[in-house]
């Protein structure tokens, strides 16, 4: 595998093949292991997403949790790429994404930004759809923004192929646990 679409392809059929119970599992898993870091960090607000397809399913997160604010994404623009963000309730947006009816902030008004994506490497860059959605989000974040990918085992490769625009998350949460990568995102020139 060389190009993006070959890796998207390839990380969409690993994910797409496990188990749906596995799924289940690893995404308790998961939720259980951020709740943990949420309370050691004292975090109360966090930007979360409702899964699409064989994604990680955060909802455990959410609804076990009532009292803290997660905000959702809503696309409001493909070019350029823009996410609004707001609370519950959420409803069919854009490519069958459960999008929050309300969306009044351009930058979510969170200390923890938790990143979806097809694969992650070993350096915390991710892969996407292809969209750029979360990149051009990561280009604007405060610095005090936490940002973690989040996803399973199998979608971890040792390198990804990256564009100028790609930026990298600071940390990713797996079944596995937590992984650091550099505290401070860089850009690949």
């Amino acid at each position: 595998m060389e190009t993006k679409s070959e890796f998207r392809a390839h990380f969409r059929r690993l994910r797409n093949g496990a188990p749906p119970e596995a799924r289940a599992a690893w995404s308790e898993a998961i939720c259980g292991r951020l709740a943990e870091f949420c309370l050691s960090r004292r975090i109360r607000r966090i930007g979360a997403f409702w899964p699409l397809g064989s994604e990680i399913d955060l909802r455990p997160l959410v609804q076990g949790h009532p009292d803290w604010v997660f905000t959702f994404p809503r696309i409001t623009s493909t070019e350029p790429p823009r996410l609004a963000w707001g609370p519950e309730p959420l409803e069919p947006g854009l490519f069958g994404l459960l999008e929050p009816v309300h969306a009044q902030h351009f930058l979510p008004p969170v200390q923890l930004l938790l990143v979806p994506g097809l694969a992650f490497d070993a350096r915390g860059f991710r892969l996407g759809y292809g969209k750029g959605f979360y990149d051009a989000l990561l280009d604007h974040l405060p610095g005090d923004v936490i940002t973690l990918g989040v996803g399973f085992e199998l979608q971890r490769t040792p390198r990804l192929p990256v564009s100028p625009q790609d930026l990298p998350v600071q940390g990713l949460m797996t079944e596995e646990g937590l992984t650091w990568f550099e505290s401070k995102p860089q850009r690949v020139e």
